[in-house]
């Protein structure tokens, strides 16, 4: 049965969820107030993982968390004020701090994440995208043998839901990444792990093909919801839009809008930097690497070599804080050579956490014709084409491509 259907949200995860609805036949209007793929989508490095299936809130978070809360870390910022005023949010991110919710959310996870690395291979095919596509693994490297060892709880976890990557020593890392200098010691690399050289292209690129497929976008402020008798009323600026099925794939707002409805979700935000360097005159980066004692990525683009930062929890529309990033470029021009920034200032985006570290893709519990499908923190393009697989099957009532039900709305008290 085909329906027509609204996506609210023009970020990665609203795009594939609106072109997986048109491809399946249904009239799709998608929404956004900027152009689809410039906020929290544009920033990231570029990463179509299937192989990020450590949740932040892991055993190892609590181990780490004296060191944390004095603030030092690159990897991890915040504002004392929002973690005070949100404390019940905070202990209960943290009691998920266990090892058996650690190991099912890797499986999860593990499932959603080849689910959309397949559908990201076919639409990228499908848009005329295979110069963004590289399919070289994404690093994770070690400057100390210390900071290497700690690292075995996650590749345990990978080795259990069937991760495929390789070990390199220093020698190795030299021959596979000529540019960096000899300053790790480890490197793990992910083999299956593929990545693109521009996030914004990609989305621009996977927008192209929902227009040609007769999808229509529109850009502006949604301002309200309501059902209605042939399903649901969308107010947009002065217009008052109708479709029988509302998709909130607005990222770090959907918690907002949900609460319209009267649902209370429990959202906060991993904020995040990025800024672009202009590559330097020696070898170049073939990869993006993560420097897991520094917490930060460089990643070859398009747009020169982004830096991005590490986790910074604060309030989403709190003013930035651009230490992070400044600290992480010059700890990363330690490592490889690169010229002068190229922007005029650092990007910041708002990634959607929830308090369990898992996306909610599932029908709304209390609204026909509702979906939710937010909450994917930092890994929002490598998770959304199979959160958009899901809830179309959910919409025509077949079964998702995999287990949904750690992604359900219900497990918590919305």
């Amino acid at each position: 049965m085909r329906t027509s259907a609204i996506v609210v949200g023009g970020g990665i995860v609203g795009v594939c969820n609106a072109l997986a609805l048109r491809q399946a036949g249904h009239q799709v209007t998608l929404i956004d107030r900027k152009q689809p793929g410039r906020e929290t989508s544009y920033g990231n490095a570029g990463v179509l993982s299937e192989s990020s299936i450590m949740v932040l809130n892991n055993p190892n978070m609590l181990r780490a968390l004296p060191k944390l809360l004095l603030g030092k870390s690159l990897g991890l910022r915040y504002s004392p004020a929002f973690v005070l005023k949100n404390l019940g949010w905070f202990l209960k991110f943290l009691s998920y701090c266990t090892p058996s919710r650690t190991r099912a959310a890797a499986f999860a996870l593990r499932a959603l994440q080849l689910a959309s690395l397949a559908q990201h291979k076919k639409w990228i095919a499908e848009a005329g995208a295979g110069h963004l596509l590289r399919r070289a693994g994404w690093v994770k490297a070690f400057r100390t043998q210390a900071s290497f060892a700690k690292y075995g709880a996650e590749m345990a976890l990978m080795d259990e839901v069937g991760v495929s990557y390789s070990v390199y020593d220093k020698e190795q890392i030299r021959q596979m990444e000529p540019g960096l200098k000899p300053v790790y010691s480890k490197a793990v690399v992910m083999d299956d792990t593929c990545g693109v050289s521009s996030p914004s292209a990609l989305t621009d690129a996977y927008v192209a093909l929902f227009k040609a497929a007769g999808g229509t976008v529109l850009r502006g402020d949604v301002s309200a919801l309501s059902a209605a008798q042939d399903g649901w009323q969308v107010c947009f600026g002065e217009d008052v839009l109708h479709a029988e099925n509302v998709v909130i794939a607005a990222g770090p707002w959907s918690a907002e809008v949900a609460a319209w409805l009267g649902y209370r979700i429990p959202m906060a935000w991993e904020r995040g930097y990025h800024l672009h360097l202009q590559p330097g005159d020696g070898p170049q980066l073939g990869r993006a690497i993560c420097d897991m004692d520094g917490g930060y990525a460089m990643v070859p683009t398009l747009h020169g070599v982004r830096i991005t930062s590490g986790v910074e929890i604060a309030e989403r529309d709190a003013s930035p804080n651009h230490d992070q990033i400044i600290k992480s470029v010059a700890s990363a021009r330690d490592v490889h050579d690169m010229k002068d920034v190229i922007d005029d200032e650092p990007w910041m985006g708002r990634r959607p956490t929830l308090v369990d570290s898992l996306p909610m893709i599932d029908a709304a519990p209390r609204h026909g014709g509702l979906w939710f499908n937010f909450g994917h923190q930092h890994l929002g393009l490598s998770m959304a084409p199979g959160s958009a697989l899901s809830i179309v099957a959910m919409i025509e009532g077949k079964e998702p491509p995999f287990d949904v039900n750690p992604f359900s709305a219900t497990r918590f008290p919305i």
